[in-house]
């Protein structure tokens, strides 16, 4: 059974199976901060999070995922 994108279980299932693929930490360089990356498993697009101190992985791959469900995917809820 495919998650809803609509709904809020929905995108918190979504960005959960986003993660179980892995996630990629790009490491800072000259003029950019560190970044986290992560592709959606609905539009295979990749979806960056700035690094935030004081903030987990997790919480900071998981609202880059729901942003981009909600802003920027072809298959989020704006779409439907």
């Amino acid at each position: 059974m495919n998650p809803n994108p609509s709904t809020q279980a929905g995108r918190r299932q979504i960005a959960r199976n986003a993660r179980s693929y892995g996630y990629w930490d790009i490491p800072a360089s000259p003029g950019r901060c560190r970044q986290l990356q992560v592709d959606c498993p609905l539009c295979r697009e990749r979806v960056s999070a700035a690094w935030e101190s004081g903030k987990t992985r997790t919480a900071l791959l998981d609202a880059a995922m729901e942003d981009h469900l909600l802003r920027d995917c072809e298959h989020g809820p704006q779409q439907q």
